[in-house]
């Protein structure tokens, strides 16, 4: 529990000044209060620290004063007030009630609170007077933090006015043993630490504390405060259902904090529904992609086929059994997928995460962001803010694995010129996917067609030394992949062999042949029927024309087994022009770079 983490410094007397952040608009569990909103928690926590006046400040609202009787009108709009915590509780008897034992000057009827919330040489020097008397210990929360000390170069320079001399002055508290002396705490709160000035988060004299979104047992205790409360309500007892069903749904609320978690509920219980299915899914897509900006997609997971016929699978499968077991010999940081568009990259991500049971949401990148992108400050480093509230979300929701695309875009100025050394890499990813404390928690899963162009940390020792290579079935694959995509939609007879058993079809991928039965499906319902012919698919075949020419699939194909580091990572059948470069566990490299000189002078490009 992040306040653990808090009260461990405080007590100790390392640290009075504290910067929390990440789900900094939630509900936290109280043991008196019950759930409270993370402001209201954080005063009542500061009153169970000894704190005789605990009071908050922000530039909306000025001076706030905690007022229980707000809270508690708050529980019950919420319907989160139990029958059982409408009296007063033998541990409320026990805890004092908090500011009721002030002893400065009354703070409480002190004009200050009334003065205008706007940083103001007033309200600078009452609020330092307050922290630099020692008859009575306070508790100061400062909230939406961006919005008073922003990441804004102009902060760092000579105050010359009270939004910088205030700045100053909460930074000179941090280290202020006058202050640490009489016990005074004081808590700095932001979502994002990217909107605040960089000068707090680098200080050693303020610890970063995270306040991180429920885990399941938070979130199964949540569901049954909401079932317990709800004893007038048998719609939402109907929504919330028996204790597996709830025990379901908080296992299927990962990546929601609580608000999200009672909106979810709320929603189903006006629909009549139980809670979770389809729109639970839809309201985390959401959830997901507002969190994080937009930087975040929620992705599909699904299990792998029931057979090891896939090689992938053999991999994938160690991958899950180490997450299980928690063996982390057995799980990478990171796995590189690689080869040509089409070859099931996205599907191979997507059948790890069911498989080891984990979340999975793709990162976009710069160039993908900008119709959701947002920066308070206009500073130009939109994405760079957005994605450091992404990589936040990722740590929030582990275990996750996270799907990167097209991984050579990852840079906000990459060219698809392999001389440009302008490219930069984000310094907040180039963190994250260097943290070892993530080991286990977070997979990281890049996908690339043309890994000669990938930015340089993912060829970084020890984080993506898996590589699986995905390349066009052979004639065998590709038979029994049109099969299985046709199971069900067909009529009469098919000789799948004689339609892409040929060499004449080489080179056509997992996506082509879905694509080609997708468009025999509509060849068939404008005839009226809902199954296709053979010669439906024949037609559809013939028509399809692939995205790449052969040879620019044969240069990625290429690429792709040139980074191969085990036998174990590329499949055995391998079309002709690949299988002349591979002889038993051995890849003729120096040969594969001969070809793609060659291909390269032929495509005009690069290799």
């Amino acid at each position: 529990m992040f306040w653990d983490e808090v009260k461990k410094h405080y007590d100790a007397g390392s640290a009075h000044q504290f910067l929390l952040h990440f789900n900094a608009n939630d509900l936290l569990y109280d043991d008196v209060y019950g759930y409270l909103p993370t402001k209201a928690y954080l005063m009542e926590q500061l009153n169970v620290l000894g704190c005789q006046l605990v009071l908050g400040y922000n530039t909306s609202q000025g001076i706030q004063l905690p007022n229980v009787g707000r809270w508690r009108n708050m529980q019950r709009m919420l319907q989160l007030d139990p029958r059982e915590q409408q009296e007063e509780t033998a541990a409320e008897k026990k805890r004092p009630s908090i500011n009721s034992s002030l002893a400065f000057n009354k703070a409480h009827e002190d004009p200050f609170v009334r003065i205008d919330p706007s940083p103001s040489e007033d309200l600078r020097k009452k609020l330092n007077n307050l922290l630099h008397q020692g008859r009575t210990k306070i508790g100061l929360v400062i909230d939406f933090l961006e919005q008073l000390t922003p990441n804004d170069p102009s902060l760092s320079n000579v105050a010359k006015d009270e939004s910088q001399l205030l700045f100053n002055q909460i930074q000179n508290w941090a280290s202020d043993l006058g202050v640490r002396r009489h016990k005074h705490i004081v808590l700095l709160v932001t979502h994002n630490t990217f909107d605040i000035h960089p000068n707090l988060t680098v200080n050693p004299e303020i610890p970063m504390i995270e306040i991180p979104f429920p885990d399941y047992a938070e979130r199964l205790r949540f569901l049954e405060h909401i079932y317990n409360a709800s004893e007038d309500s048998p719609q939402m007892r109907k929504t919330l259902g028996n204790n597996q069903e709830r025990e379901s749904l908080a296992r299927e609320t990962i990546g929601l904090n609580l608000f999200g978690i009672h909106d979810v509920v709320q929603q189903a219980e006006a629909a009549e529904q139980k809670a979770g299915g389809a729109p639970l899914i839809r309201y985390k897509r959401e959830s997901i992609k507002t969190f994080s900006h937009g930087v975040l997609e929620l992705g599909e997971t699904q299990r792998g086929p029931a057979d090891d016929g896939w090689y992938v699978m053999q991999t994938i499968r160690d991958i899950a059994d180490g997450m299980k077991n928690r063996d982390l010999r057995r799980v990478p940081r990171g796995m590189l997928l690689l080869g040509p568009p089409g070859t099931s990259k996205e599907y191979a991500a997507r059948v790890l995460a069911g498989e080891a049971n984990m979340t999975l949401v793709q990162l976009r990148y710069a160039n993908q962001v900008g119709e959701v992108t947002i920066n308070i400050n206009q500073n130009g480093n939109t994405y760079e803010r957005n994605l450091n509230a992404g990589l936040n979300f990722i740590r929030g929701i582990a275990p996750t694995v996270v799907f990167m695309d097209g991984i050579e875009q990852a840079s906000p100025h990459t060219t698809m010129n392999p001389e440009d050394h302008e490219r930069t890499f984000p310094p907040a990813l180039v963190n994250a996917m260097n943290d070892a404390s993530l080991h286990g928690r977070v997979i990281w899963v890049g996908a690339s067609q043309r890994p000669d162009l990938m930015p340089p940390i993912f060829r970084r020792y020890g984080i993506f030394d898996t590589k699986l290579i995905m390349l066009p079935p052979t004639d065998g694959g590709r038979v029994e992949i049109l099969r299985i995509f046709c199971r069900g939609q067909t009529s009469g007879n098919i000789n799948f062999r004689a339609l892409v058993g040929g060499s004449r079809t080489d080179g056509l991928t997992w996506r082509d042949l879905f694509l080609i039965v997708q468009r025999a499906n509509n060849l068939a319902r404008r005839n009226g029927r809902d199954t296709f012919t053979e010669g439906e698919l024949r037609q559809a075949l013939n028509d399809f024309i692939p995205d790449y020419s052969r040879e620019m699939q044969i240069f990625m194909g290429l690429l792709a087994l040139r980074e191969a580091n085990s036998r174990m990572m590329f499949p055995d059948g391998l079309l002709p022009e690949y299988q002349e470069f591979v002889e038993g566990n051995r890849i003729d490299k120096t040969g594969i770079n001969k070809r793609l000189m060659e291909l390269s002078d032929q495509l005009g490009l690069d290799a």
